[in-house]
């Protein structure tokens, strides 16, 4: 058997295969995936076809063609599509059934959305057949992915690393997988962003409009994420001069609105009927507050606050909304739910139980069955402790804040931070905190999680294999973190693995040794400045990290002459680490080199070159590299 690497191009689209949850067997489990003896394909040739339904939908037809040009490409043999013609189940007919197909329907494979978290699947082998399918579209393409992993070896580490196995001969495994995610939605930013099929190969829930599918998220949400002044729009109702007839300047106060002023609750009840028939494939309708804005204090708000506390005073706003939204016969058929924030940018993150016992304020503070809470947990708080870290100063009431919505509501959701929006390319050690966060959320019952990353940027601190893990721990909190890294450095940086395993235990190194011996700690916040953070990365590191990434890129020096593209795309691989090092090298330029302006419009000169062939263009949320370039020259 020969074992193949493919490269591709990183503008590509790709998708791929996550690694199962089912992998690992339990005491007593049944492996669902053992050999036989059929053949599947030799010498090129297959009698196996792939069939999808009379009418496949457009998810069929991708998955149907990712099942073909990969079969191809692992044993060189083309597999034919065709459509099922109403055909049942017969387990002597050598077929790959994909979607819902007639011999899915005639196998007695059950799919329902409740069932299976709605990106579930199931891949069962009957006889010759293989029937694979999801409960959702999205999921009959995880379907065909987990077919490829076990009969191909197929794996996605990156937008442009897939790894596929090719055999001459291969023979039908025999499968009995059932994969339901931890959490139903997974949506993750930066890189997955910006990449929607790159997204679906990682079992992310695309966040971009780009989706070819309408299982993306960009899909599942009806109206923005801060929603308030999309319902009531201030161009509309806070603007005499153009819309006198509509001018209500009462009912904006302090960035958000006033849930107790007259009229605004009609009228933001029916501008929401508007925009959820406007947008007929949503599924959660958005009744998110503004960005970091206070709310009303006027006498009837402070009133409402002072009994309910603010996160009661939303939750029994939007309550009303959803029940009298939902009498619409049109939008009730439709099962919609509704989701507000829970936000410490403003305060509502607290929820509206009493600190002492934990008892909800008032039964009208509960969120419906309808409503879900959206916590979101912004600075001041660190993502390099677990929230249940008990040592960490920042996380303790985070904590709390998230046991107590989850006593009160199993309709929880979770929009929380990946990254250091001040800082994007200094090292974000978080990889201690991200598990046991996700196995939290899991624990405490997280409906959907959204991940925010690098927003305007693909590129920051071990940007590829971050990505990668989230995606992973999204699906399966409890995947073997250790074996996962080691896999994704092995294939990802190939020969230079071994040096980049050593940079990553340097850097970690540091920042536990900080976290250990400082009387502060050594904490990770969502908002912190390069000269915040230089004090805590001493030169000596620095240079040895730089060292250790140029031995790396020196492993893959016999390739310039064989394979000159692969040797740039490995080479350009750790140029991108490279960036990141010396960013946090200028920004404390001073203190490490004082009085060396040459050395440091060299380093300049050098790091805007490479800046632009990683396509690191944004260092910072809405800055830009280059401006940070010129900064520094001045």
């Amino acid at each position: 058997m020969k074992r193949i690497t493919k490269i591709l191009a990183s503008s590509l689209l790709i998708v791929g295969f996550c690694l199962p949850a089912v992998a690992c067997e339990g005491p007593g489990e049944k492996n669902p995936v053992s050999d036989t003896d059929i053949l599947l394909a030799s010498g090129g040739k297959t009698d196996y076809t792939v069939i999808i339904p009379e009418e496949a939908a457009a998810y069929e037809e991708y998955a149907a063609e990712l099942l073909q040009s990969n079969f191809e490409k692992a044993t060189g043999a083309h597999i034919a599509i065709q459509s099922d013609g109403g055909a049942a189940l017969d387990t002597d007919e050598k077929v790959l059934s994909v979607g819902k197909t007639s011999v899915l329907e005639d196998s007695g494979i059950t799919l329902t959305v409740e069932e299976m978290n709605e990106d579930g699947f199931k891949l069962k082998t009957f006889g010759n057949t293989v029937v694979m399918a999801g409960a959702s579209g999205s999921g009959t393409i995880y379907s065909v992915q987990e077919f490829l992993h076990y009969q191909f070896g197929y794996e996605v580490y990156s937008a442009d690393e897939i790894y596929l196995e090719n055999e001459s001969e291969v023979t039908l495994k025999k499968f009995d997988v059932t994969e339901i995610p931890a959490f139903r939605g997974r949506t993750f930013d930066g890189q997955a962003a910006y990449n929607a099929e790159y997204s679906v190969a990682l079992r992310l829930r695309p966040n971009t409009p780009a989706a070819e599918f309408d299982y993306g998220d960009s899909r599942d949400w009806i109206g923005f994420s801060h929603s308030y002044y999309q319902i009531i729009d201030p161009s509309i109702y806070n603007d005499q001069k153009e819309h006198p007839e509509s001018y209500h300047p009462e009912w904006f106060s302090a960035g958000q609105l006033c849930f107790m002023a007259d009229g605004l609750f009609e009228e933001f009840v029916n501008n929401l009927k508007e925009l959820i028939k406007e947008n007929p494939y949503g599924k959660i309708v958005s009744l998110g507050e503004m960005d970091g804005a206070g709310y009303c204090n006027c006498d009837e708000c402070s009133k409402e606050k002072s009994a309910y506390g603010l996160s009661g005073y939303i939750v029994r706003f939007m309550n009303r909304v959803v029940a009298e939204t939902e009498k619409d016969p049109e939008i009730a058929e439709r099962d919609l739910v509704y989701c507000m924030f829970a936000y410490t940018a403003s305060g509502s993150i607290v929820p509206p139980v009493k600190t002492e016992t934990g008892e909800i304020l008032d039964e009208s503070c509960r969120p419906c069955d309808k409503l879900y809470v959206r916590v979101t947990p912004l600075n001041p708080v660190c993502y390099k402790h677990a929230w249940s870290d008990p040592n960490c100063s920042y996380n303790q009431s985070i904590y709390e804040y998230f046991k107590g919505w989850a006593s009160i509501t199993d309709n929880l959701y979770v929009w929380d931070y990946n990254t250091n929006f001040s800082a994007y390319y200094f090292f974000y050690d978080n990889f201690d905190s991200l598990q046991k966060n996700l196995q939290f959320y899991r624990d405490i019952g997280i409906v959907n999680l959204s991940r925010e990353n690098t927003t305007g940027s693909t590129v920051r601190s071990l940007t590829d294999l971050d990505t990668y893990l989230n995606a992973k721990l999204m699906w399966d909190p409890d995947e073997n973190v250790g074996e996962l890294t080691e896999d994704f450095l092995n294939h990802f940086y190939k020969e230079g693995a071994p040096y980049m395993r050593q940079y990553i235990d340097l850097m970690r190194s540091n920042a536990n040794f900080n976290d250990a011996t400082l009387s502060e700690g050594y904490h990770l916040l969502c908002y912190q400045s390069p000269g915040d953070l230089a004090r805590y990365w001493p030169k000596r590191i620095l240079e040895q990290a730089l060292e250790l990434l140029e031995k790396a890129q020196e492993t893959y020096a016999p390739l310039k002459e064989s394979d000159p593209v692969l040797y740039e795309t490995l080479y350009n691989r750790v140029l991108k680490e490279s960036v990141c090092v010396r960013y946090m090298i200028i920004s404390n330029f001073t203190t490490y080199y004082p009085n060396n302006p040459s050395l440091l419009v060299q380093m300049l000169d050098q790091f805007e070159i490479d800046a632009e062939i990683v396509q690191a263009t944004c260092d910072h949320e809405g800055g830009s590299t280059s401006d940070w370039v010129e900064e520094m020259r001045s």
